[in-house]
């Protein structure tokens, strides 16, 4: 017997012709991939077939490589992910699960989970879980948590800055970090341990404070120190 969908005598029975179950999930995959097109997370240029993925450029604002997709309505997850942020000069993010919930991918957040790094022109940040918050199609701030949480710049002296804590915040916008809870920071020459340490990258400006009501203070220690050739880094260094 005929398909009822190629049968011009069964043709008419739409009730029997029109596929039911399944047309939804297709749909909301559909509009899915829609979503995802319209966020550009694609790289751009060749297609897979002519070269890996990992290797293919990205020349949209926000890209994306993964090991493996999945995808249902309003949700997302990705596995062993590489976020590529072009706005801002070539940042990543790495980490081994991403999860996206919310109806508009391009202004939403991702929590990443598993050996979270976070690569910058200007420095690192490695956590165990993070929350990244998408807004047209940039990367606008990120919350990294961990045991401590990490991260480093090199300085224009060509030093670099350490610091820690339990929750750090990167707002890309101000190009600044939040370090929060059992905080340091430190240039090899000063150091600060407080509640809350602030620090923006450009200026290399550094602030620290405590909650209100709480009875922590702000420590800092100041080094002095020679290097083999005899001369001290840390006289003319810049604080921290």
């Amino acid at each position: 017997m005929a398909p009822c969908c190629t049968d011009p005598q069964r043709r008419n029975a739409a009730a029997s012709c029109r596929p039911r179950a399944g047309w939804p999930a297709l749909r909301r995959l559909a509009l899915l991939r829609a979503a995802l097109a319209a966020l550009a997370l694609h790289c751009g240029g060749s297609s897979a077939a002519e070269q890996p993925a990992a290797e293919l450029p990205c020349r949209e604002p926000l890209c994306y490589t993964a090991s493996r997709l999945e995808a249902e309505r309003n949700r997302l997850l990705l596995y062993d992910i590489d976020i590529v942020d072009t706005t801002r000069g070539i940042s990543h993010i790495k980490a081994d699960v991403a999860e996206a919930t919310g109806e508009d991918i391009a202004s939403s957040a991702w929590v990443l989970t598993g050996h979270v790094r976070v690569f910058i022109p200007e420095g690192e940040l490695h956590a165990d879980r993070a929350t990244v918050q998408f807004a047209n199609k940039r990367i606008d701030t990120m919350t990294a948590e961990g045991a401590p949480a990490e991260f480093q710049h090199t300085l224009e002296n060509g030093q670099t800055a350490h610091g820690h804590a339990r929750s750090i915040t990167f707002d890309m916008q101000r190009n600044e970090v939040h370090l929060n809870g059992d905080g340091w920071l430190s240039d090899g020459c000063h150091e600060i341990t407080s509640g809350h340490i602030g620090y923006n990258i450009t200026s290399q400006r550094v602030w620290a404070d405590i909650a209100p009501g709480d009875t922590g203070r702000v420590h800092g220690t100041i080094k002095a120190g020679t290097s083999s050739s005899g001369s001290n880094p840390c006289a003319t260094g810049t604080a921290p």
